[in-house]
């Protein structure tokens, strides 16, 4: 007696579906796909109409289309490689050509004069006319024949596994859809249910789906909604634990009156935010964005102080050997007076040097510490580390900065981004955090006057430098490589400083560059800083966090192959002193529209929300907020920008849900993120 498979599961195993092997799960696992119902949210990357047939009369070259003939006869060719010949010809009266270099024995036994066949292909110009090589194709006299009756999709795929097995077991799964849990139907009747949504997007209609269409946003908001429940989860866990309330005033209070100058009212609304924050007991979280020049150093050393007086360590994590030994600089020279020892750890340091550092951090002889990676390195221990501090967060991986964190007992932790981003926005991608905004600059910042510059006129530009620098102004002229790229043919730094120091020979000149090692680097720093060198050629590596207020002159060359955001960021390297500052957009011709755009945009502000919203606007949001390179589990149907309006939605529903039915964020949050939802927990 047979015996009856039991019956399938969303939930169950992709093993359970027929097909689908130890090896074949295994590919599928590398995917992100390990049950039935993940492959209903494997979504299409373009689609097909094979549906209409072509008369073999009507076709050209280029075309990729569906016929239906008969088959006039079937020859072999030899030559260098054994090839087989089929014609096929229809009521048109023409006759095409299929080439193939595989043919079973068994497929040329059935393929004989008078067969019908069904097939699709993309055309091409032969020797005796038009040939598809290797179709995909139907014996269609057969009873079980079923021509196309919707777009045919393609799906995202690994090595070993064919477009036809993703469409057999994507229908298999398809068949369970009635049991697919659909929590929000009964807050949006009017929309399609996500059943249907989903039957849709692996299907189309007339037309492939589009992202305006009402089931693509349908499944855009659920997703939406799955990450912002999983912060949401998450903030409630970070709020429920207890912190020890840390705020002690008076080591700010005693900086504050060694200062040459007031913070502004943004700066002080940002400080008493986050004193609020470890005032409250539970673990701070909060995201401190703003412009280039805001002033976030100086917030993040008013909250760092609140926290070492009361006798806790901090740690400061930047995204650059060179920052970092900035940030240890300008906080050595402003926490010096009040007796708090500050410490520099980087993975370039010697041994000597980072075990002295280590020790006092794990003695509790160090309270504040400025490094890279090196800081959550295993054998980095804290004594009582009370505060996280992560400057440039996009930059880091989540699972960098949860290694970090389980440095302490529940630290509290400061996000800081000169990358703004636009509010619904920050508050539906950080739910986990509070977002403060630092939305003036200091009194004093000059305007900068940005001009564009084809690089045709480089020894004009030079000419008139001569002049800035007889005035003892100080510049910096960034070149995106290190080396000449034949490719690319880009200016490199090494060509650039070459050629200024010939034509400028009593000027001098200093390189700074990524492959340099860290004390080189920071000596040729230094020597800028201190006027010693006058014009500074570098790579990017100044972009964000360099400090010198007595350079003006700021000369970025192909600025036509940075973006937006990289390109406000090296601006803002200058325009800190009192002097007119200027920055110069050297670009090669000829430009291409979006590069002529950027650069118009660059010239007509220095607005940074205004310059993010248009980056975003431009880039994306993946490659805008860096989840691409910080590990940032990506959105799969929903685009954070494109999808704006959604967002509003999001909060009102979440607390529907919570309320009405809190069974059902663990349906969502596992269906779209798994388990991978730790990473909400860390900002």
């Amino acid at each position: 007696m047979a015996v009856s498979r039991p019956a399938l599961r969303l939930q169950d195993s992709l093993a359970a579906l027929p097909g689908i092997g130890p090896a074949l799960a295994g590919r599928m696992a590398g995917l992100g796909l390990t049950r039935i119902e993940d492959l209903l949210f494997h979504l299409p990357l373009r689609f097909q109409d094979r549906r209409r047939l072509l008369p073999i009369a009507s076709l050209r070259p280029g075309m990729e289309c569906a016929v239906l003939g008969e088959i006039v006869d079937l020859q072999r060719q030899t030559g260098r490689r054994e090839q087989w010949l089929l014609r096929l010809a229809d009521a048109s009266g023409a006759a095409l050509r299929l080439r193939f270099f595989h043919l079973s024995p068994a497929l040329r036994q059935q393929w004989h004069s008078g067969r019908r066949l069904w097939c699709f292909g993309e055309l091409r110009a032969g020797l005796q006319g038009l040939e598809m090589v290797h179709p995909e194709w139907q014996l269609a006299d057969r009873g079980d024949f079923r021509p196309p009756e919707h777009l045919t999709p393609f799906y995202p795929s690994t090595q070993g596994i064919h477009q036809q097995q993703w469409r057999r077991f994507i229908a298999a799964a398809q068949e369970l859809l009635p049991s697919l849990a659909d929590p929000l139907q009964a807050y949006f009747p009017d929309w399609p249910s996500m059943a249907d949504s989903i039957r849709y997007l692996h299907r189309g209609g007339e037309r492939a789906p589009m992202a305006a269409d009402r089931e693509w946003q349908r499944v855009a908001l659920e997703e939406l909604l799955a990450h912002h429940l999983a912060l949401r989860r998450e903030r409630r866990k970070s709020a429920a634990q207890l912190a020890e309330s840390v705020p002690d005033p008076r080591l700010w209070q005693r900086l504050r009156r060694t200062l040459s100058f007031s913070p502004t009212s943004a700066q002080e609304r940002v400080i008493a935010e986050a004193v609020a924050d470890l005032a409250s007991q539970r673990p701070m979280r909060r995201l401190v964005q703003g412009d280039v020049g805001s002033g976030k150093t100086l917030v993040a050393v008013a909250i760092l102080l609140h926290v070492v007086a009361a006798g806790k360590q901090v740690a400061v994590m930047a995204p650059t050997e060179i920052l970092a030994v900035q940030l240890y600089e300008r906080l050595q020279s402003w926490l010096s007076s009040l007796d708090v020892a500050v410490g520099l750890l980087l993975g370039s340091q010697g041994l000597r040097q980072r075990r002295t550092t280590m020790t006092d951090l794990q003695e509790g002889s160090l309270s504040v510490v400025c490094g890279t990676q090196a800081l959550f390195q295993e054998n980095v221990e804290f004594a009582r580390l009370g505060l996280v501090i992560i400057d440039e967060q996009h930059r880091f991986g989540v699972e960098q900065r949860r290694r970090l964190l389980e440095k302490g007992d529940l630290p509290h932790l400061l996000v800081m981004t000169a990358t703004p981003i636009p509010r619904t926005l920050a508050m539906t991608l950080h739910a986990d955090l509070d977002i403060s905004s630092i939305d003036e600059l200091p009194p004093g910042r000059q305007p900068i006057d940005t001009l564009v510059l084809a690089d045709d006129r480089r020894e004009e530009l030079i000419q008139r430098l001569h002049h800035l620098l007889a005035a003892g102004r100080q510049i910096y002229w960034v070149c995106p490589l290190i080396e000449e790229s034949e490719i690319l043919q880009l200016q490199a730094a090494e060509t650039s400083y070459a050629d200024l120091q010939a034509v400028l020979p009593e000027i001098s000149i200093g390189l700074l560059h990524g492959r340099q090692r860290s004390e080189e680097k920071a000596q040729i720093m230094e020597a800028f800083r201190h006027g010693k060198l006058r014009i500074l050629v570098a790579t990017t590596v100044i972009e964000v966090g360099v400090d010198v207020p007595n350079a003006s002159v700021m000369v970025i060359e192909h600025a036509e192959r940075l973006g937006l955001a990289q390109l406000h960021q090296l601006r803002g390297r200058v325009g800190r002193g009192a002097q007119a500052s200027v920055c110069i957009l050297m670009y090669h011709a000829p430009l291409s529209a979006k590069a002529r755009e950027r650069l118009q945009i660059l010239r007509a502000s220095q607005d940074g929300f205004v310059i993010a919203r248009k980056d975003l606007e431009m880039r994306g949001p993946g490659e805008f907020l860096g989840v691409r390179q910080s590990g940032e589990r990506q959105l799969r149907i929903a685009d954070l920008l494109r999808d704006e309006a959604l967002l509003a939605l999001l909060p009102g529903l979440a607390e529907r849900l919570e309320r009405d039915c809190p069974e059902a964020i663990d349906v969502l949050v596992q269906r779209w993120l798994g388990s991978g939802t730790a990473y909400a927990a860390i900002g």
